[in-house]
């Protein structure tokens, strides 16, 4: 527990928010409803260089298969929560990402952070609320080792190339716009590579303004961000 700390007050009243819009969306259910449901989770640890000299933030990947008789649109909320150190991220249409495969509806977040460098091990439950206020609930665990033993794959500009030096077998270039955004991926192999063999044409020079390279480790189920290089003009 984290007794009276401010750390401790500060998650305690994310959870006790998370309570809250639970209450509130029940109490204003009407008619029966169809509840959603979760059919599975696809959660990952990712470590993410957070400057050019070394520093590293563990963060979560968390995805959940969702349904819903009403359409999934009708699903307002999903939470992550962790009870033993009383966190939880609350997720909904505007912050979360969605994918379409198949039949199936995939929702939930690329990079879910907590206080400290390391994201806490051990049980979760992903919660989905929809508005009529019927839930869901599904639990994990999340049991990834230290990550302090691995390093991100290093990525630097060798003119118009990206120079890569990645000890994992699958590594992604990823391309950023300016605010932020995924524009493109594209895999990339170590040593040096064209970044128009990445993004044809030069597409690069309009549709991006960082590149960073995203390596997974598969006996690990870790994914591994480089840090982010700004693109010649």
């Amino acid at each position: 527990m984290l007794g009276g700390s401010r750390r401790g007050r500060r998650l305690a009243a994310s959870v006790a928010t998370a309570a809250t819009a639970f209450a509130a969306a029940a109490a204003t259910a009407g008619c029966s409803a169809a509840p959603p449901g979760i059919a599975a989770v696809a959660p990952r640890l990712v470590l993410v260089s957070t400057d050019p000299e070394g520093g590293r933030d563990e963060r979560l990947s968390l995805f959940a298969s969702v349904s819903d008789g009403d359409g999934v649109a009708d699903i307002e909320y999903l939470y992550v929560v962790h009870d033993g150190e009383e966190l939880c991220w609350s997720l909904t249409p505007e912050n979360w990402r969605r994918s379409d495969e198949g039949a199936g509806v995939w929702i939930g977040a690329n990079s879910l952070d907590a206080p400290g460098p390391a994201i806490p091990r051990g049980a979760y439950r992903v919660i989905a609320v929809d508005m009529a206020g019927e839930r869901a609930e599904l639990s994990f665990s999340l049991s990834a080792p230290e990550t302090s033993a691995y390093d991100p794959p290093r990525a630097r500009l060798s003119g118009t190339a990206i120079a890569l030096d990645s000890g994992y077998p699958s590594n992604t270039a990823f391309f950023y716009d300016s605010g932020g955004n995924v524009a493109h991926t594209a895999s990339i192999s170590n040593g040096e590579t064209p970044l128009d063999t990445l993004w044809p044409e030069g597409r690069w020079r309009s549709g991006s303004d960082y590149v960073a390279v995203y390596g997974f480790e598969p006996k690990a189920e870790i994914g591994f961000f480089s840090w982010k290089i700004r693109l010649p003009d």
